[in-house]
Order: structure tokens, then C-alpha cells, then sequence
């Protein structure tokens, strides 16, 4: 049989809409790959020697292979485009898309993003992550939603429980913090709380605190072994008494204004990446700072447990629950409190 040049067009365009798959009705790839591309940044504080910092840089690459790189985010670890303050700002300014952040430095802003960073709360980490990826987590990142931040509720990262470092003596009971020279992040809940308890404070960003800890600005800081052992602040620190005082971890946050510019479908896949990469990053930071005591050890640093019943009971007495509980309102108190199990102050 013949067929014309009419009839074998016809045929070759078939057979081209049957390969690629087009003449069902389907398409060859998922529908974002033929939108824009969603060029953006992502900050944090973390070095790439923190897992904090090395799991961020990780779920990028895995963000941008999974939308076929129709998102590409280009993470900036280890405080690159300024403090945690300034990123902050850049956050909220839609100058940065991405960032992780202390609840307790971003209640500068936000004030009650920081209400987990409460001194003496938590007991252990289980008592930790049934708060923050339930109820309380829940609350805060309604709290940052009214302030154009997107939070990632389930995709917290862990730094640790905070300790305190010092150059000239191990911190054993509240008594030696009197007059203590100690350095802490632009936070006003953990400056009122070691003012309370006697201290000196004076706040510093991360990216000057080993040069104040060399030069004698301060004597000591406060920080988890993780933090203090990616900063090698064993260099110019002598003891770390480990007080445990307060849990720290980073949300993982957005401009909410960017993120809703964002298809759905890429914003799945963007938040299940999230919180995918912030179990491993807690599995990481548990385990480098179980075995941490014993590598810094090795490098000069002494070690003592301190008995921290007695700085609560100061923190009681001295009235800072109830000064921020104050601050933070009964709603949030009653959050924390309701999270934590326990009545505060």
C-alpha cells in the first residue's frame, strides 16, 4: 500500500506524541520542570563542621536534584552573609529566603519565638521533641507566622544543651558566677537569667566570640559541646561545667511573602526534605555531643558536673519566672507550661 506524504506526516507525528507520551494526555516530567526556576538562599550560623551547618548544605543539593532544579538554593553556612541578627533582618526583609535561628535571639522580633529557650525546663531530649514537634511547636510558628515568617514546625534542629566554658575556673556552684565575665548571644532571656544568677553578661555575636574569649573581653560563654568544639573554643577555654541550663536548637524558617510565591507541589517537596534532614541532624549533634566530653578532654579541656538544683531555685527567687512570664503573657507560659509539665516560678 501506498501512503502519501500527507498520511506520513500524520503517522510521524504519532509516533512522536507516543514516545514522549503526550498523546495520552500525560506529561514526560512533573509540571513544575517546564515553570521557572526559584533561585534562593538559605543562612545559618553553622559551620560546616557543626551538623547544623553540613546537613543544610546537604538538603539543598537534595532539594534541588528532587524538583529536577526548579528550586536552587544556595546555602551560606557558618555565619557568610552576617550574625544571626543580621539574617534575621535579611529573613524578614525577603533579602534571604531561607535560615535557621534561634528561637531566642529571633524574639528580638518575635517575642515569643524563643519561649522553649526558658532555663531549666526540659529534662532530657525526649522531653524536648514531644514538645517541639507537637503542641509547642505548633505555637511557635503561629508566633512567627504574624510576623511574616514561615516556620517549619517539624524540621527543628538541634545544637544541645548548653554548658558553661570558662578560662579561669571550673563554675561548680551559683556562688562562682559572681561578678563572672560571660559572653551570650544578643538574647535577653539567658542576659536577665545570668544576671540573675550573679553574672557579668555581655552579648557578643558568634562570629566574635573567639577573639573575645582570646583577648579577656570576657572570661568564659555558655554553649553546647557541639557549638564549642566546631568553634575550637577549646583553645581558649580552660573548663566546661556542664550545666546543661538551657536546651538549644535553630528553626528552620522562610519569608513567608517568598514561600508563598513557591508552587505547592515544590513546597512539599521543600518541607518534607526539611524534616527529613532534621532527624538526621539530631541523630548527628546527639552523638557528637555524647562523645565529645571525651575528645575535647584530650585537648586540654577539664570537665565537671555541676548540680544545678540550687540556680533554679535562685532563678525562683530572684522572680525572673515570673518577670517573663510577664513578658511572654499567660498564653505562651501556659503553652510552655503545659508542654513541659510543670509550673514555672
Amino acid at each position: 500500500m501506498k501512503v502519501s506524504r500527507r498520511q506520513l506526516g500524520h503517522l510521524a507525528t504519532a509516533g512522536i506524541l507516543a514516545g514522549s507520551g503526550l498523546a495520552s494526555g500525560s506529561l514526560p516530567c512533573p509540571a513544575y520542570a517546564a515553570r521557572k526556576v526559584f533561585k534562593m538562599k538559605l543562612g545559618t550560623p553553622f559551620p560546616t563542621t557543626h551538623p547544623g551547618g553540613s546537613r543544610m548544605v546537604e538538603v539543598c543539593d537534595l532539594i534541588r536534584k528532587e524538583t529536577k532544579g526548579a528550586v536552587e538554593i544556595q546555602c551560606f553556612p557558618n555565619n557568610q552573609l552576617g550574625g544571626e541578627s543580621d539574617m534575621d533582618s535579611q529573613l524578614r526583609s525577603g533579602a534571604l529566603e531561607f535560615m535557621t535561628t534561634s528561637g531566642a535571639v529571633l524574639q528580638t522580633v518575635v517575642p515569643t519565638s524563643g519561649i522553649n529557650a526558658v532555663p531549666f525546663v526540659f529534662r532530657n531530649y525526649d522531653h524536648v521533641w514531644s514538645s517541639m514537634d507537637g503542641a509547642l511547636g505548633e505555637y511557635v510558628a503561629e508566633a512567627v507566622a504574624k510576623y511574616g515568617i514561615h516556620m517549619f514546625s517539624k524540621a527543628t534542629i538541634d545544637n544541645g544543651f548548653r554548658n558553661i566554658t570558662s578560662s579561669t575556673k571550673p563554675i561548680n556552684t551559683v556562688d562562682d558566677l559572681a561578678g563572672f565575665k560571660i559572653r551570650l548571644p544578643v538574647t535577653p532571656l539567658w542576659v536577665d537569667a545570668f544576671k540573675a544568677l550573679g553574672a557579668a553578661p555581655a552579648t557578643i555575636n558568634l562570629p566574635e566570640l573567639y577573639s573575645s574569649l582570646q583577648t579577656k573581653i570576657v572570661d568564659g560563654e555558655e554553649n553546647p559541646l557541639v557549638q564549642i568544639n566546631a568553634f575550637r573554643l577549646y583553645e581558649v577555654q580552660k573548663y566546661c561545667s556542664m550545666t546543661g541550663h538551657v536546651w538549644d536548637g535553630n528553626l528552620v524558617v522562610a519569608n513567608a511573602r517568598k514561600w508563598g510565591t513557591i508552587p505547592k507541589e515544590l513546597q512539599a517537596i521543600i518541607t518534607h526534605n526539611f524534616e527529613e534532614i532534621a532527624k538526621k541532624q539530631r541523630a548527628d549533634t546527639f552523638k557528637m555531643n555524647n562523645d565529645l566530653e571525651a575528645e575535647m578532654t584530650k585537648k586540654g579541656m577539664v570537665f565537671n558536673t555541676t548540680d544545678t538544683a540550687p540556680f533554679r531555685e535562685k532563678l525562683v527567687k530572684s522572680g525572673f519566672y515570673t518577670t517573663w512570664k510577664g513578658k511572654y503573657g499567660a498564653e505562651a507560659w501556659g503553652a510552655l507550661e503545659k508542654a513541659v509539665g510543670t509550673t514555672l516560678g
